[in-house]
């Protein structure tokens, strides 16, 4: 009898297929580069190389029998594709008897799955509260830049601009196929019917939409430079966008200026003074809303 799989988790294809009673997928369902799947494939064909050969494979890993074969013994039900039985798609069935390696939808999906992980921790360094990182590009707008394989580019808004404007109630991010052009609006962010247009940090078509920040836009707060990444592009004029950002230790000294003048900003318009060694409070706009939310986006987005 199958386990029951705790809510949220997905079974591995192994274990969809029936070959091993239990095993989670961590690895988002990118087969190809799972060291469990290549082990599993490894002994399912050393299985069936000696049962070729008139021989019966002995021990525990002596069951192992390759997960396509095991599915084929579903009689009387269409084959369905590995990726509709671990619920990364809705529907759709296998025309191309489990050969995945030949399969074009197949690669078409594990072309993307590096779009969705959860992108590399920069190394960050504290100002005042802020986190900024310093193996990204950060775009004067208060937007991120991480170069990625393929030449695809990583984009998403800094913790700087979230802690001020604080987490957002909806995100207007651009539709898959649109083109994104340097300094010119590409997206923008709305918190109690308040909008704040946001400019491109680079030129390119968009290739992925995070959707858990488009079912929950707070994620882009919370987790600024990891779950919270926007969208992934196909750069078109990358080398003079990147020579208009910041970098490295610019980024720390850009961060440092932009806080002075929110310290200024605080000081002048509500009397707050920040204490030495001190951070600046999370959610400046929802704690001082005298400073103003459009005085605010100008100042540091640079939008209007």
């Amino acid at each position: 009898m199958k386990k029951k799989l705790a809510e949220g988790k997905k079974p591995c294809i192994w274990m969809e297929a029936g070959v091993i009673d239990y095993k989670i997928c961590h690895n988002n369902f990118d087969c190809s580069h799972c060291e469990f799947d290549r082990a599993m494939t490894e002994n399912a064909n050393h299985n069936l190389a000696l049962r070729r050969a008139g021989q019966t494979p002995t021990g525990k890993l002596g069951t192992i029998v390759p997960w396509p074969d095991k599915m084929r013994q579903r009689s009387g039900l269409q084959q369905q594709c590995r990726h509709m039985l671990t619920g990364r798609v809705p529907a759709h069935f296998c025309g191309n008897n489990y050969l995945c390696h030949r399969c074009e939808f197949d690669q078409l999906l594990e072309d993307q799955v590096e779009f969705f992980l959860e992108p590399e921790r920069p190394r960050l360094e504290d100002v005042f509260g802020f986190a900024v990182p310093t193996t990204n590009y950060l775009h004067r707008g208060h937007t991120w830049a991480v170069l990625e394989s393929g030449g695809r580019v990583r984009l998403g808004l800094d913790d700087f601009s979230q802690k001020v404007l604080g987490p957002a109630d909806e995100m207007k991010l651009p539709k898959l196929g649109e083109e994104f052009h340097h300094d010119a609006v590409g997206l923008a962010l709305a918190r109690q019917g308040k909008k704040a247009a946001v400019l491109a940090p680079v030129d390119g078509i968009i290739e992925a939409v995070n959707p858990k920040v488009r079912q929950r836009p707070a994620l882009a707060h919370d987790d600024p430079y990891g779950e919270g990444w926007l969208f992934v592009v196909t750069p078109t004029n990358l080398k003079p966008n990147l020579e208009h950002m910041l970098f490295g230790p610019s980024n720390v000294a850009w961060i440092e200026g932009e806080a002075h003048k929110l310290l200024n900003m605080l000081e002048s318009s509500a009397g707050v003074t920040l204490p030495s060694g001190g951070s600046i409070i999370d959610d400046v706009y929802g704690h001082f809303p005298e400073l103003d939310w459009q005085r605010l986006v100008h100042e540091f987005l640079h939008s209007v």
